[in-house]
């Protein structure tokens, strides 16, 4: 394509939040100036809502999981930052990133710590008060008794909002001792409604339309997707955010230093997809911060005639068109076989 200043051009003319060098993103294509969430536009409040993926690298440092959790918290405060310095609302870190590649058995509490109390929220809440921001960090911990997968929610005030945990966990997390969550649970951030579902949740469509029936107007993906070719990848992740009528947050890991991307790495390319499928930022193949500025006061998709008439809200009509009553084999427990686990 040329130089860099060519792609990014290029980036801009097609609508992508393309993201720029020092780790900071491009608003996307038509964007209003930063504002922040509820700002007053055309008579009427607009919710405009500045969203952050935060993109770092699939690196650690430390032979320790002390020195390991340092070097983590001391990339989250390099992102926290950058995201802050452009005005974002809120940021999201990767899957597990408090805790990424941290080995140790889990009865070793002085590593595996408690996921709202321990000192990593401590430090998230801190570090969410410092720069004003309402702050995802998704860890390995434990919460209600148990080992999960698990993402925090902090307000601007470094409060502990909520905390999902992942519920489709794979076979061998399941084998590694981590226990599942048995909800989808919506948070009220002070610019509107959002919900989170972690990797393998994704490749289920009830969890992101259990969101969207619980009023998620966001939902935030943190994961280490890897693996799949790119087509089915983004025919999967594009039709979450386009039958649910949502933004979806994607936040996965640029690739380890020296390397470039290639299919097979985690997918990176960290950004918001909208309710039409489209992404309106995109972190691309590097470390970096790309932010998306949406407004959640407008209707999130409209499609033509969809069930009434011309001009149908997408969303609305889709949930008051849904027939629960002949869903029943969705959730009919001896549908449920056996893993197919092979020896």
């Amino acid at each position: 394509m040329g130089t860099r200043r060519e792609f990014l051009k290029q980036s801009a003319l097609a609508g992508i939040g393309a993201v720029l060098s020092g780790g900071t993103a491009a608003p996307a294509l038509g964007a209003s100036q930063p504002a922040g969430a509820g700002q007053r536009g055309q008579g009427k409040m607009a919710r405009v809502v500045r969203i952050a993926a935060a993109q770092v690298r699939d690196h650690v440092e430390g032979n320790t999981p002390q020195e390991m959790k340092a070097y983590l918290r001391r990339e989250a405060e390099r992102f926290v930052r950058a995201a802050a310095e452009k005005n974002a609302d809120i940021v999201c870190f990767c899957e597990t990133h408090a805790t990424y590649r941290i080995k140790a058995p889990l009865s070793d509490r002085d590593v595996w710590e408690e996921a709202t109390t321990g000192p990593t929220a401590q430090w998230a809440g801190q570090l969410a008060r410092a720069h004003n921001i309402n702050l995802i960090m998704p860890m390995a911990a434990y919460h209600d008794g148990a080992f999960r997968n698990c993402a925090v929610f902090f307000n601007r005030q470094g409060e502990v909002v909520g905390v999902y945990v992942k519920v489709h966990l794979t076979y061998r997390e399941r084998e590694g001792g981590r226990v599942p969550g048995d909800s989808f649970p919506v948070f009220e951030m002070d610019f509107g409604k959002v919900g989170c579902v972690i990797c393998h949740d994704l490749s289920f469509p009830e969890s992101v339309r259990c969101l969207a029936l619980a009023g998620a107007e966001i939902v935030f993906w943190p994961t280490h997707w890897s693996g799949w070719g790119d087509e089915l990848n983004y025919a999967v992740i594009r039709s979450r955010a386009i039958d649910n009528a949502v933004y979806l947050v994607v936040v996965g890991l640029a690739p380890p230093p020296g390397t470039y991307w290639r299919p097979g790495r985690n997918i990176a390319r960290s950004g918001v997809i909208d309710p039409y499928g489209n992404f309106i930022s995109n972190a691309g193949f590097d470390e970096g911060v790309s932010i998306a500025e949406v407004d959640l006061s407008k209707p999130a998709r409209i499609a033509p005639s969809f069930s009434y008439g011309p001009d149908d809200d997408f969303r609305a009509w889709m949930l008051a068109d849904r027939v629960p009553e002949a869903y029943g084999i969705i959730v009919d427990p001896a549908r449920r076989p056996p893993p197919p686990v092979k020896g």
